[in-house]
């Protein structure tokens, strides 16, 4: 299929960066949310808890996901995948200033995998305040076929890295409910253990990939503290189930980079992340 007409495609977004919602964020990542207040900057990626599509009801298909809309090209494909991204931080940004989200579909590119066809659909957003962008980042959705019955993505990639520190975390239903519920993301494969076992074919509710890299990007930030993350690039290499025992893992780069892991139980990767830090704001 011919997705021409569909890069270059963009779509703004405004949003009041409410504190409530930078609140909710902090609880979900475990710290304390009390001290946020109009003014209080955003903590890494908690912008992902604003600007998100809110459709009715009757414009879901039945995973859970939008049908319809100006950024959701008309691709075939059932399933839909967070496949990775890179995030530039530029400034910051405060709870309770007013800010724009300005995303552009950037690349839709088909190929042939070993599960069978993929479109891989890459966005770029831009988010702004104060007339400046404080948040350039390129995020890539994956859409593949339907799986076998019994079939489904699994962890390949063995740990490439000598880690100068490790974690070990297990999320848990509450946690990817609340991820959810603080995004507006109703796909149903995070949630439904009926839909995920019996359609989609999952052993159990995926965890979020942007989860995943929260949990990553906590456990380096509780390890450096003081260091201010300015570039995160990241990729989802493999699935992360409900239930499962997982371990965050990384060690020092040179030139203020470090090289970020999560891996499952069998010591295969589910993520792997390079980050870029300072130690304050420019």
């Amino acid at each position: 299929m011919n997705y021409d007409e569909w890069i270059g495609r963009s779509e703004d977004r405004s949003d009041s960066m409410s504190p409530e919602q930078l609140r909710k964020f902090e609880a979900l990542m475990n710290r304390d949310p009390s001290p946020v207040s109009s003014g209080t900057p955003l903590s890494v990626c908690s912008h992902w808890a604003y600007f998100n599509p809110v459709p009715i009801n009757s414009e879901l298909a039945v995973n859970g996901t939008a049908r319809t809309g100006e950024l959701a090209p008309p691709i075939e494909l059932p399933r839909r995948l967070w496949a990775g991204g890179k995030i530039l931080f530029k400034k910051e940004l405060q709870a309770g200033v007013l800010a724009d989200k300005k995303s552009t579909i950037t690349k839709i590119e088909e190929k042939e995998g070993e599960s069978g066809k993929l479109c891989f659909v890459t966005y770029r957003d831009q988010v702004s305040a104060k007339g400046a962008v404080a948040i350039d980042e390129t995020r890539v959705m994956v859409y593949r076929e339907d799986s076998e019955q019994g079939a489904h993505p699994i962890r390949t990639k063995p740990l490439d890295i000598d880690p100068d520190w490790k974690k070990s975390v297990k999320p848990d239903s509450v946690q990817l409910f609340r991820m959810s519920a603080l995004t507006f993301n109703s796909h149903r494969i995070h949630f439904d253990q009926d839909y995920a076992r019996d359609v989609e074919g999952y052993p159990a509710p995926l965890v979020h990939a942007q989860l995943v890299l929260l949990l990553l990007i906590d456990a380096f930030k509780n390890k450096h503290d003081g260091k201010v993350i300015e570039e995160i690039e990241y990729r989802a290499t493999g699935p992360v189930w409900l239930g499962e025992q997982i371990t965050l893992c990384g060690r020092e780069a040179d030139n203020f980079r470090a090289e970020l892991r999560a891996a499952g139980p069998e010591g295969k990767l589910a993520m792997e992340a390079d980050v870029k830090w300072t130690y304050s704001w420019k």
